[in-house]
């Protein structure tokens, strides 16, 4: 094998590794059927992951205490969507995180062209516990609606809860609905990312923007909003139409805890961006594995703190 390859064995690789080893001449399609058949052996057909869906889920809420899982169909048993929350993360967001909840979404690139709506949490030490996930056909008003119902089943009515996410009108009208008393904040890292598209890039149009969303006194983000206005009035009007409150450090009504764009929930989506190429359930075992390997992680960790401080 070559010295170095990325953790993921691509084509690429493969077809070099193979060359070097055995000396024969595999190219690059070769190396990706051969890697999809091998990927179908070990994981299963898409079409097997969905028949046994329902026996993973039963088996993960008997194996872990208060998990959550649920699978909506359609006509015919035709899968619709499903979700699931592992049980230890509900309990570590409801005792031990701030109630802040991120959410983004990404989509799936597997035999199956779906889309994954996801909901992480911060701890006191900014780490990022996966909360839930729901898998579906596709994002609309009605699928973030279902999303947010069963987060609530899991997470109930939190105090001074916020959540992060971008502008969409279906997420908005959806956490109205379903957490009325939520404060609903924006991406900033969204917002100036719809201010370039709309009036063009400009450096020093970034830099003003970000000096108003992270200054927390007011003062000082009206004196800078003067200038903002003075120089960027076009894109001071359009920041003009959306509530402070929702994207301005100083103007924040409850508790964000400085996170201030979806950042989070990104990463999360850079961190299974090969994952999403894998039929459903060890898709969703990519996500229980990774809650519990880091729980268990931060569980030994606070042991030896633990023990340190009696010593």
């Amino acid at each position: 094998m070559g010295k170095t390859h990325s953790k993921v064995w691509r084509p690429k690789e493969i077809s070099r590794d193979l060359n070097a080893l055995l000396e024969i001449n595999v190219d690059y399609k070769q190396a990706w059927r051969a890697k999809q058949y091998v990927m179908k052996v070990l994981l299963g057909s898409s079409k097997d992951c969905f028949s046994k869906l329902r026996i993973y889920f039963h088996n993960l809420k008997r194996h872990n205490p208060d998990t959550v899982a649920y699978i909506q169909t359609v006509s015919e048993d035709c899968f619709e969507c499903c979700f699931y929350a592992i049980g230890s993360t509900i309990r570590a967001f409801k005792h031990f995180c701030h109630k802040v909840i991120i959410m983004d979404v990404a989509y799936l690139k597997g035999d199956f062209k779906g889309t994954i709506l996801y909901a992480v949490a911060m701890d006191g030490n900014n780490q990022i516990p996966p909360l839930v996930h729901r898998i579906c056909k596709k994002k609309s008003g009605l699928t973030w609606t279902w999303f947010l119902e069963k987060l609530y089943e899991c997470v109930g009515d939190c105090q001074e809860l916020t959540s992060v996410n971008d502008r969409a009108d279906a997420i908005r009208v959806s956490i109205e609905n379903v957490f009325p008393h939520a404060h609903h904040g924006l991406c900033a890292f969204h917002l100036l990312g719809n201010i370039v598209h709309s009036f063009g890039k400009n450096d020093k149009t970034k830099v003003l923007f970000w000096r108003l969303v992270k200054t927390y006194r007011r003062n000082v983000f009206e004196e800078l909003w003067y200038r903002f206005s003075s120089t960027r009035p076009q894109v001071a009007a359009y920041l003009s139409e959306i509530p402070r409150a929702k994207w301005s450090r100083a103007f924040l009504l409850s508790k964000r805890y400085d996170y201030m764009t979806s950042n989070s929930a990104e990463s999360m989506n850079a961190l299974f961006v090969d994952a999403k190429k894998m039929p459903i359930i060890p898709l969703i075992e990519f996500f229980h594995r990774l809650s519990q390997e880091w729980c268990n992680k931060r569980h030994i960790e606070g042991g030896k703190r633990a023990i340190v401080l009696t010593e």
